[in-house]
């Protein structure tokens, strides 16, 4: 087994794609729970009207219904289901604005993810050697020390919120049962403020963290890195062996175009270019192949077995190889110098048409 502390390297990006295909992503689920809790706080005043205004008109319809009276199953049925919509109708916007937020929170922190890999059973996570594992580790230190720090910013919070509503509260009997909710409102309101951007700073240093510990997770060995590397690229020696065969295949297209040449054009050892021209059939001299040291001595080794002339011209040679490309034509200033050579090719082989 790898040593842990080998895992020197960054993780590939391959590796971070995998991750994230598989919903292990980082991020902070304190840090969605302190902004759903922030924005229920600034919304308390609207949400506490409308939840006092509906709660009162539902036990008003529940109070109403005349239970005196013999309710047959289907005036039962209405009646459940008009309460279960009225209920509905309250608590709906509440669900709404949490489902809104946290999507919203989510999003921020890993992007647009939707992927059902989480949901399929792992039972290494019955394994009780991991289980004692994570209970030691340093990622449940921190969440401990995470949550007391919660639990005391929430008290000295409320306490510090009691104590300045302390005089306001002990003179409530003066103000007036009107004046009752909307103060209690205010309170809650203000100390709810306090307490959700507290948990919001205590949230985004949860993201650093959670941050550092994937990457760290995600570490790899120089070893992981090879092998990834040859599942990408596939394995050298196969891969070699694909570039050999390329090379061959080449190699036969090349040679099987040099049989159709007319004449070989050497620089004399390092280039060679194979060149047709048929009276009737080409408008002007074409480029068959061409090859550089290796390939031009292949070149010239077909020429040779199949009795195809050979002409030695440096810079024609050298214009061709790098002007044109074959199967193109030769460009319009070769063609006195082309001529000339395919001049002396039609004498050669005319001469050998006589003996």
């Amino acid at each position: 087994m790898e040593d842990k502390h080998s895992k020197t390297e960054e993780a590939t990006p391959k590796r971070l794609r995998d991750s994230r295909k598989k919903g292990q992503v980082s991020k902070s689920g304190d840090l969605n729970s302190s902004v759903s809790f922030l924005v229920f706080a600034v919304l308390l005043g609207a949400l506490g009207d409308y939840l006092l205004k509906n709660s009162l008109a539902f036990l008003r319809t529940s109070l109403s219904a005349d239970m005196g009276r013999g309710l047959t199953p289907s005036d039962t049925g209405v009646l459940l289901l008009q309460l279960a919509l009225k209920t509905l109708s309250i608590f709906l916007p509440f669900g709404l604005i949490a489902v809104a937020v946290g999507i919203f929170t989510n999003v921020i922190q890993v992007g647009f993810l939707f992927t059902l890999e989480p949901l399929k059973p792992d039972f290494k996570r019955l394994n009780p050697m991991e289980g004692m594992k994570n209970i030691f580790s340093k990622k449940s230190l921190f969440n401990m020390f995470k949550s007391i720090m919660k639990l005391l910013v929430v008290t000295y919070l409320t306490y510090k919120g009691l104590q300045e509503v302390m005089v306001p509260l002990m003179n409530l009997g003066n103000v007036g049962v009107e004046k009752l909710f909307s103060f209690f409102m205010d309170t809650v309101r203000n100390l709810s403020i306090d307490i959700a951007t507290l948990m919001i700073v205590l949230g985004i240093v949860d993201f650093i963290f959670q941050k550092k510990d994937y990457k760290k997770n995600l570490m790899m060995t120089k070893q992981e890195i090879k092998d990834e590397y040859k599942q990408m690229e596939g394995d050298p020696k196969i891969k070699s062996k694909r570039q050999q065969k390329a090379r061959e295949m080449s190699m036969a297209r090349t040679m099987q175009s040099v049989e159709a040449a007319t004449v070989i054009i050497t620089n004399p050892t390092h280039i060679a270019i194979a060149l047709r021209y048929e009276q009737g059939v080409d408008e002007a001299p074409v480029v068959m192949a061409k090859g550089l040291d290796y390939m031009a001595l292949k070149i010239r080794e077909k020429a040779k077995e199949k009795n195809i002339p050979i002409i030695e011209n440096k810079p024609l040679a050298r214009g061709m190889y790098y002007k044109v490309e074959p199967g193109s034509s030769v460009p319009v200033e070769m063609y006195q110098a082309i001529a000339e050579i395919l001049a002396l090719v039609f004498t050669m082989n005319k001469k050998k048409r006589l003996y």
